[in-house]
């Protein structure tokens, strides 16, 4: 285990201060605790038992969330256009079983402590993190929006560095403070998006930061690039990132098994020339490297957002057509 890993993090929120739960008490987040105690409780029962819960209430889910269902399913449909309908359904129906299987890995990053994560994930491809940082560079892992990312941010203190985890905030200041708590707990340092200097910072004086930056984006500098085949807006800041911190960006996807016995976390190698200094060249690289691995298993990628919108005025894809 590396020192640093074990090491005592100043400021391990970044800034963002742990309010006493005790001030969350009124009844408009009842909600949210029950959740919370659904969740800490389901996340008990054996991991063969999860499975087949997942597979259940999916089927539930699949039925009540009505909106969720459509935008998964214009996702897919614009993805896969060569699919029949009938693959793209199947694809959508296990996509809703990953959505709940991903709260039963929060649950597993949050609150166990037997060791149960540890058995059930491997990290792949650590001498390429263990040479970028022995050469002295901050390494950015690159990752994108998968329904295992909270297991996949909890699986990194195996490779026995520190590092840092971008993440963004919730609406729901009570989930928000929860989340802080069930993911210190597993050590590492949570950066709020919106302190993108921060990462910077980091990156700069050597650290570890995990980083997905695949979701929709129309701020300054945005770029329109393909994503399995659809134009996408699109951050470049893989790009910014690598130019002004020198880091070395390593490409870093997670996927849950298919038998489900667990999981395995891939840091892939430095892809040559990757990142350059053309923002748009490189986001069409990141996408790439992202549909390579939605290959592996496509309905853990997160099809349920609205990845596809536009610019104000664009066409929109998750717009209801009108009846006849």
């Amino acid at each position: 285990m590396n020192a640093a890993a074990t090491a005592p993090i100043e400021d391990p929120t970044c800034g963002i201060a742990l309010q006493p739960l005790s001030t969350f008490l009124a009844p408009r987040w009842w909600p949210t605790w029950i959740g919370y105690a659904l969740m800490r409780s389901i996340g008990r029962l054996p991991w063969s038992a999860l499975g087949l819960l997942s597979r259940g209430l999916g089927r539930v889910a699949w039925y009540a969330a009505r909106r969720d269902r459509r935008i998964t399913l214009v996702n897919l449909r614009l993805a896969y256009p060569a699919l029949t309908e009938r693959e793209r359904r199947g694809i959508a129906r296990r996509h809703f079983q990953s959505l709940i299987y991903s709260l039963f890995e929060t649950s597993l990053v949050w609150f166990d402590r037997s060791g149960r994560l540890e058995r059930l994930t491997r990290v792949e491809g650590l001498e390429h993190l263990a040479a970028a940082h022995a050469a002295g560079r901050g390494v950015l892992l690159l990752g994108a929006h998968f329904t295992t990312n909270e297991i996949a941010a909890g699986a990194l203190p195996q490779t026995g560095y520190a590092f840092d985890v971008m993440y963004k905030r919730s609406p729901n200041e009570l989930l928000n403070q929860l989340a802080l708590r069930g993911r210190l707990r597993r050590g590492g340092r949570l950066i709020p998006s919106e302190k993108f200097v921060e990462m910077l910072k980091v990156l700069k004086r050597g650290g570890i930061v995990l980083y997905a930056p695949d979701q929709h984006f129309d701020g300054d500098g945005c770029v329109v690039a393909p994503l399995f085949g659809v134009p996408a807006l699109s951050n470049p800041g893989t790009t910014v990132v690598a130019r002004a911190t020198g880091c070395a960006v390593l490409p870093f996807f997670p996927e849950r098994l298919a038998d489900g016995s667990g999981y395995v976390m891939r840091i892939l190698a430095p892809v040559a020339g990757f990142p350059s200094r053309d923002g748009q060249a490189d986001v069409v690289t990141y996408h790439r490297l992202i549909e390579d691995a939605v290959r592996a298993a496509p309905e853990q990628y997160l099809w349920s957002y609205k990845r596809f919108r536009g610019r104000a005025g664009d066409p929109n894809p998750y717009a209801r057509k009108p009846a006849s």
